[in-house]
């Protein structure tokens, strides 16, 4: 093995492994790994994995996975994760997933999941999810599910279901349900519920609907509707009906 550290420093280096930290850190690269830190810092290299993280960092990086984290960072790669993310940021990629992050952001991938997010932001995706969203957004990516959404959005995809927003909406998809809404808009669509709606609308379609409705529209759908209407209607489609306007 190699180790490389600085004065203060408390460092173990597993065979075969790799080890360069800066002054006053205390680092373990177990077995294969490397591990590459600044001054100050804490952390584990899994083995077979490879970490770099800047100046009074915490970092853990499981075995064969990738980390790689700005200064001031709390970052968790696990089992065969890769996580890559700016400083002062915090999260978790779980085992298998892929987590992209800017600075200041606070993430957590579950299992087989895919995440990607903007500086500020705060975001989960559930196993199996895939997750791309702004800078500055909120949101939660169920199981199974696709969340897209722009800066400045709170979003949640219920497991199963596909939502897709522009910048400062805020939008929820239930289970099994497709979402597809403009910028600054709002609404919710039911579980087995389709909604496309313009931006700065408010929408909401019950379970087994279908909504499709223009900008600067307010429209409901509810369950077993379908409703169809143009830009900056108002209107409400009772259950098992059908409406176009």
């Amino acid at each position: 093995s190699s180790l490389i550290a600085g004065y203060g420093s408390t460092q173990t280096s597993g065979e075969d492994s790799s080890l360069t930290a800066g002054y006053g850190s205390t680092q373990t690269a177990q077995e294969g790994s490397n591990l590459t830190a600044g001054y100050g810092s804490t952390g584990t290299a899994g083995s077979d994995s490879s970490l770099i993280a800047g100046y009074g960092s915490t970092q853990t990086s499981g075995g064969d996975s990738s980390l790689t984290a700005g200064y001031g960072s709390t970052q968790t790669a696990q089992e065969g994760s890769n996580l890559t993310s700016g400083y002062g940021s915090t999260g978790t990629a779980g085992a298998d997933s892929s987590l992209i992050a800017g600075y200041g952001s606070t993430q957590t991938s579950g299992s087989d999941s895919a995440l990607t997010a903007g500086y500020g932001s705060t975001q989960t995706a559930q196993q199996g999810s895939n997750l791309t969203s702004g800078y500055g957004s909120t949101g939660t990516a169920g199981a199974d599910s696709s969340l897209i959404a722009g800066y400045g959005s709170t979003q949640t995809s219920g497991s199963d279901s596909s939502l897709t927003a522009g910048y400062g909406s805020t939008q929820t998809a239930r289970e099994g349900s497709n979402l597809t809404s403009g910028y600054g808009s709002t609404g919710t669509a039911g579980a087995d519920s389709s909604l496309i709606a313009g931006y700065g609308s408010t929408q909401t379609s019950g379970s087994d609907s279908a909504l499709t409705a223009g900008y600067g529209s307010t429209q409901t759908a509810q369950q077993g509707s379908n409703l169809t209407a143009g830009y900056g209607s108002t209107g409400t489609a009772g259950s098992d009906s059908s409406l176009i306007a």
